[in-house]
């Protein structure tokens, strides 16, 4: 099989049967000492006894067959049938033909001259007296050779059971997804010094399989895996055989719906040279219509589909799609910043990537900040210092949250650009109101875009304590009531609750002068806040005040807030229980006249499980 001249030495090697090697050896020393016609002899030796040995494997797989004709064998043999047992040799060629399928009908007409010559030389009779049968060298060596590469180096199993054979196991899922180690696993098997018959049915079969079937990743990873490994073993007999037949396959086999397959396919399976002019116009015609973005069920924007960039990926490594994929890449800037964002950091994608950067640079001098932030590539000195001058113009009118995103994706080894960022920033968080500020942060908070958010949110938070200080208290406390119902309460509490614990006569005396229910329910949260700091004067103040202003005790919110004040009154230990047991005491009085009975009632129920009545 488009073997050149091979070495006596190496004959030898490729011997499967150690009693063949031995006659093979044999063989060669005769050939060596120009005994041509024992060579021959010895060949023909080789070759029953590994015959013999063939069948012997086989009947360990359960061949009856093979079972067969070595019972039928053995039997002639014990009885000394000579006569029938030259029979049985000389029907040696045909038997590995069929039944076995071990030697095709060439190889079989080889084998047959072999014996022919054999008997020509061990039996002077068979030929005439006056003109006696002369072996050659030359016929010495092509029967070594044809016994050995037509026979005694393959394995017993070729034909339909050595394909049943390979493909049992490409099927078990302990077959290598890895091209290296399924070569070893080949070596192994049938496909070791395999027919080209064996390697055309198995490639064929492969191919087939893979163009028309729907397989899952799994199986179709340890086929393409198979055909990798027969395309290293038998480089020039699958290039021929894929030129030969894939596109008679994929016409013939393969239905508009499963066209994917066969760009990935031939992505993915390097050896073959081309494809007929109709498979080429049809594989532009599917490249063409891919539908490369699409929208999914939970996102309001189409983005780019991943099995489309599997085909784009695969199709750039055809050469005669690859006019096709430019022109198909030709998209507006929007789409090809969204192509880019998929693929930028993927490996399998970077083929596309390398397309996509050039038909970038044509958008850059008419691109937005965001647009050129979203253009950059890390890694791209090229692609980043033909933005970077455009960049640099729009900084100066960059929002807050513009210069946040882009200072997030701007590495400091870039230090022009990343210092006239930092300026920018300085600038807006000196200049930013705080409601700016704080829903800036409530973005980043939530974002999942930027790349360096617990950053972002720490120089937000810088900004907005330096703000808060610059207040006045009346100022501090409009804050408190204007976010006092949103999510970064919390936030601010922290920052605000030294300021206010300072301030907590003030606050003592809005809370007793509130006029209004929102009002009281305000102050009344505050002092939660500052309990830690109030005098026994001030908490019995408090509970006194809750019966006398009507925008205290008719608050909806108020008396549960109270539970609270309680609850942290105990925990801190304060001496006002006296104090708490009378106010307990009045709500009895005043449970008469309060129209919300369940909430008061409630606040009476903690305080007598805390303070039981004497």
């Amino acid at each position: 099989m488009y073997e050149a001249f091979i070495d006596l030495d190496e004959l030898i090697v490729r011997c499967r049967d150690k009693q063949a090697k031995k006659f093979i050896k044999e063989a060669v020393a005769c050939y060596r000492a120009g005994a041509y016609r024992s060579c021959i002899v010895a060949t023909w030796n080789a070759v029953v006894f590994d015959f013999l040995h063939k069948l012997r494997e086989l009947e360990l797989l359960e061949d009856k067959e093979a079972s067969k004709l070595l019972e039928q064998f053995e039997k002639l043999s014990s009885e000394k049938k000579f006569k029938e047992l030259w029979q049985f040799e000389s029907d040696i060629p045909k038997k590995a033909l069929n039944p076995f399928e071990l030697i095709s009908t060439v190889e079989m007409s080889d084998i047959e001259r072999l014996f022919e010559d054999r008997s020509r030389c061990a039996h002077p009779s068979m030929t005439s007296l006056e003109e006696p049968f002369e072996a050659t060298a030359e016929l010495a060596r092509y029967h070594l050779r044809s016994a050995i590469t037509h026979l005694l180096e393959r394995p017993p199993v070729q034909g339909r059971a050595a394909r049943e054979r390979i493909f049992q196991y490409i099927n078990s899922e302990y077959f290598p997804t890895d091209s290296e180690l399924a070569i070893k696993y080949f070596q192994k098997s049938p496909l070791a010094r395999a027919r080209l018959a064996l390697i055309k049915d198995v490639v064929i079969g492969l191919t087939i399989s893979l163009l028309t079937e729907d397989l899952p990743e799994d199986e179709k990873a340890r086929q393409f895996s198979a055909i990798h490994a027969i395309s290293s073993m038998y480089p020039e007999q699958t290039r021929e055989i894929l030129n030969d037949k894939m596109s008679d396959i994929i016409l013939n086999k393969v239905v508009d719906t499963n066209w994917d397959k066969v760009i990935i396919y031939l992505g993915k399976v390097k050896i073959w040279d081309s494809i007929t002019e109709p498979c080429q116009l049809k594989a532009i015609a599917f490249i063409e219509k891919l539908k490369i973005f699409e929208r999914k069920w939970f996102e309001f924007n189409e983005s780019p589909s991943s099995d489309s960039l599997d085909i784009l990926s695969m199709a750039t490594r055809i050469g005669f799609l690859k006019q096709t994929i430019d022109t198909k890449l030709q998209l507006p800037l929007e789409e090809l910043l969204s192509l880019k964002k998929n693929c930028q950091y993927q490996l399998q994608y970077n083929s596309i990537n390398e397309i996509i950067k050039p038909l970038l640079e044509k958008f850059i001098p008419k691109a937005t900040f965001n647009e050129l932030i979203s253009m950059r590539s890390e890694g791209d000195c090229s692609l980043n210092d033909k933005i970077k001058p455009y960049l640099m113009e729009k900084i100066k009118e960059a929002s807050l949250e513009e210069i946040l995103d882009g200072l997030s994706q701007i590495i400091q080894e870039d230090k022009l650009l990343y210092e006239s960022f930092e300026q920018r920033l300085l600038f807006l968080l000196e200049n930013t109101s705080l409601e700016q500020l704080l829903e800036a942060r409530k973005y980043y908070l939530y974002s999942s875009s930027c790349t360096k958010v617990s950053t972002v949110i720490s120089r937000l938070n810088e900004s907005v304590i330096k703000f808060l200080e610059r207040l006045e208290f009346n100022d501090l406390l409009s804050v408190k009531y204007e976010y006092r119902q949103q999510f970064f309460e919390d936030f601010l509490k922290d920052i605000l609750k030294p300021i206010f614990q300072n301030n907590k006569l003030e606050i003592v005396r809005r809370f007793v002068s509130s006029n209004s229910f929102s009002d009281s329910e305000f102050y009344a949260k505050l002092l939660i806040e500052i309990t830690d700091n109030l005098s026994n004067e001030q908490w019995k103040y408090i509970l006194k005040v809750f019966f006398e202003n009507h925008y205290i005790h008719n608050s909806f919110f108020c008396a549960r807030i109270f539970e609270s004040l309680f609850k942290k009154s105990i925990t801190l230990n304060v001496c006002i229980q006296a104090d708490w047991r009378s106010f307990r005491e009045n709500l009895d009085d005043f449970s008469t006249i309060k129209k919300n009975l369940k909430d008061i009632n409630r606040l009476k129920q903690v305080i007598d499980t805390y303070l039981p009545v004497e």
